[in-house]
């Protein structure tokens, strides 16, 4: 019978190892991709936990609009609290609708201004004073005024201000904190 067109001739010996390359080299390409996702997986996180903070993407960065209240809920002239709820983030983990902090809010007509309601000289909380027309720190003696400007005690800076708008009818801040003791205005993370 004759040897057919594709096969090599009688008594041609095969070609040592040809199989056992391919096989090789396909292991090889999927432990190299294997490796890139790998590589992949573990550089995504770590850039985002090394951008520095005013970068794109990090915390202090971008924008965080919180929905804080009713601006109906808001009396013209008179500072309110407003409690700051929303996601925490922590490295790889996000907690849903979490206390992050609160705000003072002053209706001015259909605009709004808000403030952090952590005292810039040790985070204590801010309260409003009987009268409502300045705030104060029961720590350490510091009084501001509705705008924020320390009156009395050891502050070194004013109160922290956030941006504040009015969206159909709802207030959001650009929730924000601040490290305290320094007279400079530095975001922290969180």
């Amino acid at each position: 019978m004759p040897a057919s067109a594709g096969a090599p001739p009688l008594g041609t010996p095969p070609t040592p190892g040809a199989p056992a390359e391919e096989r090789r080299g396909a292991l090889k390409a999927l432990v190299a991709i294997g490796g890139l996702a790998y590589a992949g997986a573990l550089a995504v996180p770590a850039a985002s936990f090394l951008a520095p903070a005013g970068a794109a993407g990090s915390a202090g960065g971008r924008e965080r609009w919180v929905r804080v209240g009713r601006l109906d809920d808001i009396p013209p002239g008179e500072p309110r609290r407003l409690q700051v709820i929303g996601d925490e983030r922590d490295a790889f983990t996000v907690a849903k609708h979490q206390l992050l902090g609160s705000v003072w809010v002053l209706r001015e007509g259909e605009k709004v201004r808000a403030l952090s309601a952590t005292c810039p000289h040790l985070g204590c909380a801010i309260d409003v004073n009987e009268d409502k027309k300045s705030f104060n720190c029961p720590c350490h003696a510091s009084r501001f005024s509705l705008t924020g400007v320390p009156e009395t005690g050891p502050s070194p800076r004013p109160m922290d201000p956030l941006a504040a708008r009015v969206v159909d009818g709802w207030v959001e801040v650009d929730f924000r904190r601040y490290r305290e003791g320094t007279a400079a205005l530095e975001e922290i993370a969180g």
